[in-house]
């Protein structure tokens, strides 16, 4: 485990201790409620017995309460240490084990009789705590104590100091040795699976936080739908990759250069974040994914990781969504006295191989294939015929769309191909 997740885990283990701060503080109010409800004014006010009794039940609850209060208190991160947690739970074993020593003192009672004291069941509570708690070896300790106290306490013949009358008639049978032997080993199957719990809970958490930390990791360097691929798709599949019919956008903004040149560096960083911004938008509403910022370029692509039903309607949808946001760009930007921001878009359809290389620590998709080739070269060609957003027949065919509203451009080669391909651009748009 590195340095980060165990400070994730420590963080988790004091959140853990404040809130059994406050459960403890939320158990002794409910056990005093308990306690003046259903035995004080119940007994003889003559029985020096019971009235030592609720005495210590007394001192106990407000011992506990105490407990939980301080524990609360310190439970923050300048005060907090991890060794306070094996404190306040050795603190709560003691109360329990010296409660019932004390009560047997008191009722004059043979230390077999432990267990027939109400403080006994506070021991799953006790136990339960554990369970929020992130530390299995800290509940395995509190089960130790706990089941060695008991034993010392009421498993022996005697014990120093405690009185040893005749126990009351018919109820030795039930507090006998083999009783006894039982309730200790139920305590401790209880508590062997707590422990259990426990490390699996804290194994979940590590998990948790490595598969947290994973994906962040890689989200800084994939787009999030990629990330979440890579994340579920096993190391094999990821970096082997596939081959896939996918759609590929590129926007690229005209005369960058000369706008670069004119700009202040951080006014340039300023319009380029919004004109990303606005394309990402555009895609992400057109269930596509942007695989890369180049410089004033965007390359999106429809169908990954996975192909859907329309990929090649919804890559279409977005050329022209591209080119709205644009437009309402231009009118803010026309309010504002600043200058138009001209784009060319070019989409085309066909087969890549896509994929995932690296490691963790730097991983990146990667798609190839000439459909990524002709796709860059259709949006070069936009300014050559004078049209904001040029599509290769392929994708409309893909898309199901009509040629209507469609200008088809003369076959030629595109730059750098000897094959001519299909074109054509939308007519009537502006931006």
């Amino acid at each position: 485990m590195d340095t980060e997740a165990r400070r994730l885990i420590a963080d988790a283990e004091l959140r853990a201790e404040r809130i059994v701060g406050a459960v403890r503080m939320a158990v002794a109010a409910i056990l005093g409620t308990a306690f003046l409800v259903a035995v004080v004014g119940q007994a003889p006010e003559d029985d020096m017995v019971l009235a030592r009794q609720f005495s210590l039940a007394v001192a106990t609850i407000g011992g506990y309460l105490l407990l939980g209060l301080v524990a609360f208190a310190v439970s923050r991160p300048r005060l907090y240490r991890p060794w306070m947690s094996w404190i306040f739970a050795t603190v709560d074993v003691g109360f329990v084990l010296a409660s019932v020593v004390l009560g047997l003192n008191n009722a004059a009672l043979p230390p077999n009789y432990a267990v027939a004291f109400p403080v006994v069941w506070l021991i799953p509570t006790v136990l339960a705590f554990g369970a929020l708690r992130y530390n299995p070896y800290l509940e395995a300790y509190v089960a130790t104590l706990l089941i060695g106290g008991l034993v010392l306490t009421a498993g022996f013949e005697t014990v120093p100091g405690l009185a040893k009358p005749l126990p009351p008639p018919g109820l030795t049978v039930l507090f006998e040795g083999p009783p006894n032997v039982m309730r200790v080993v139920m305590i401790g199957l209880a508590s062997l699976v707590l422990v259990i719990a426990v490390r699996r809970a804290r194994g979940l958490l590590v998990r948790a936080i490595d598969e947290t930390r994973r994906k962040a990791t890689l989200t800084r360097f994939l787009p999030t739908r990629i990330a979440d691929w890579v994340m579920t798709a096993s190391a094999a599949e990821a970096r082997i990759g596939c081959r896939q019919t996918v759609a590929v956008m590129f926007v690229d903004i005209r005369d960058f250069t000369g706008r670069a040149e004119s700009l202040d560096p951080a006014d340039l960083g300023v319009f380029i974040g919004e004109f990303r911004h606005r394309i990402a938008a555009a895609v992400a509403a057109h269930d596509g994914v942007v695989d890369k910022f180049i410089g004033d370029s965007v390359m999106a692509l429809f169908g990954v990781p996975r192909p859907g039903k329309n990929d090649a309607g919804n890559a279409l949808a977005c050329g022209r969504a591209v080119l709205d946001a644009l437009k309402a760009w231009n009118t803010e930007r026309a309010a504002a006295g600043e200058d138009r921001v001209e784009a060319g878009v070019g989409l085309h359809w066909g087969d890549v191989f896509c994929g995932a290389i690296g490691d963790d620590d730097r991983l990146e998709f990667t798609v190839l294939g000439d459909t990524v080739n002709v796709a860059a070269r259709i949006e070069k060609e936009t300014k050559t015929a004078g049209l904001p957003l040029l599509v290769s027949r392929d994708l409309l065919d893909a898309a199901g769309a009509s040629i209507e509203g469609w200008a088809a451009l003369p076959d030629r080669p595109l730059r750098g191909r000897q094959r001519p391909v299909a074109l054509f651009g939308l007519t009537g748009s502006t931006h």
